[in-house]
């Protein structure tokens, strides 16, 4: 999907896209020194990492819903999605470089964007209405840090790769859930996977 059709679909107001613009140009530059997406990910940006992001709003209708971003890395999708108007994200990564680059960019952007840098295991009672992450972890591993935010009617929105199926599977033997497989409305046969109700076995 390119730029003209993500703006489109999603009907981005200017300062949206400004944001977003800014934040493209920021990733390119930064990308060169600390490696934060895939290289090859750079010259389709707007259809790989804008609209792979900003995909999980159908899912989330509420603006103010609690959100915790797993594995932030370089802010995706959670910056994306507060520039969408989201406000009430929490972005979680261990790597300081690449919670630095979304702090960077909040301040210079004069954005509101609350990050932790920590390992994720350490973040005690703090429960969520979404938990969603993308490229992050398999899928037993997600679900055991899940267990740490969620309360009863939390939801899952993972955005994962053409293995999802396999992933599912394996999860199957130490979980048992509730999921939905949705196609990815981006490029690269990816998928948005939707989990309710999970427990350990």
């Amino acid at each position: 999907m390119d730029k003209k059709t993500v703006i489109a679909n999603y009907n981005l107001k200017k300062r949206q896209i400004e944001l977003i613009n800014n934040y493209i140009q920021n990733l390119k530059k930064h990308n060169k020194i600390h490696n934060l997406v895939g290289p090859s990910t750079i010259d389709v940006v707007w259809d790989r990492h804008i609209n792979d992001s900003l995909q999980l709003s159908e899912f989330i209708l509420k603006k103010h819903s609690s959100i915790i971003d797993l594995g932030t890395g370089a802010g995706l999708p959670g910056v994306i999605l507060n520039i969408f108007g989201y406000t009430n994200i929490l972005l979680i990564d261990s790597k300081k470089k690449k919670i630095n680059f979304i702090k960077k960019f909040a301040y210079e952007q004069n954005l509101e964007i609350k990050t932790i840098c920590t390992r994720i295991e350490k973040i005690k009672n703090q429960k969520f209405d979404f938990i969603i992450c993308r490229a992050f972890a398999p899928l037993s591993k997600l679900l055991n840090y899940s267990r740490f935010f969620t309360k009863k009617n939390t939801s899952l929105l993972f955005l994962k790769g053409r293995s999802v199926k396999k992933e599912i599977d394996d999860a199957k033997k130490l979980f048992s859930f509730e999921y939905n497989l949705y196609p990815s409305k981006s490029e690269g046969d990816g998928f948005v996977l939707k989990i309710n109700k999970y427990k350990k076995l």
